[in-house]
């Protein structure tokens, strides 16, 4: 007797599933060649730890500065979502109190802040529940950046894989910038090893 189809793809699916496994990040050790969570996650501690410790940069408690999350450009041949890393600075920026993180431009934008004001004379909406004009705040800095790789050939026929964050925070007022900072890591593979 032969098996059903529906029995096949039942065990093909579980066959996939024997081989997956929850990874422990707080004891992982594997290193791979690509900028990785690890990478990811280094890198926003790092840069959030230099722009917080930056006397340049304007913002206290009783008058936090706002910051828009601007682009940060991957320049790498991997698909990498930059979010990510705007993400976990825009958590060390609020945690830090002395900033305010904007959601209407760059990778924080929502667009649920324009849309909650279309509704203004709206005769479905209890116009005192709506969000009134001249409430918006503009930002007084932007961050942005740029991660850069570049592949060069080893002498034993490997290639190093060098990736290069640069970020910075200028000043809307006068477009100057007050802080930068540039974060270098570097990945080796053994000849034949395939890089992107």
């Amino acid at each position: 007797m032969r098996p059903s189809g529906g029995f096949l793809l039942a065990a093909l699916l579980c066959a996939g599933c024997a081989s997956t496994e929850l990874v422990d990040t707080a004891n992982d050790a594997e290193t791979t060649v690509s900028y990785d969570w690890r990478d990811l996650e280094g890198a926003a501690a790092a840069m959030a730890q230099s722009l917080l410790a930056s006397p340049r940069l304007p913002g206290d408690a009783r008058r936090p500065a706002v910051v828009a999350l601007g682009p940060i450009t991957n320049d790498t041949c991997q698909h990498l979502a930059p979010a990510l890393l705007t993400g976990r600075l825009a958590e060390a920026l609020l945690a830090d109190g002395r900033f305010e993180v904007s959601a209407l431009f760059g990778d924080a934008r929502d667009e649920t802040v324009a849309d909650a004001r279309l509704v203004r004379g709206d005769a479905e909406f209890d116009q005192a529940t709506v969000q009134r004009k001249g409430r918006l705040k503009a930002p007084d800095l932007s961050l942005t950046g740029k991660l850069t790789q570049r592949n060069v050939r080893r002498d034993n026929g490997g290639t190093r894989v060098e990736y290069f964050l640069t970020l910075k925070a200028t000043r809307l007022a006068d477009g100057v910038t007050l802080w930068q900072d540039s974060l270098q890591t570097v990945k080796a593979v053994g000849p034949g090893m395939p890089v992107w």
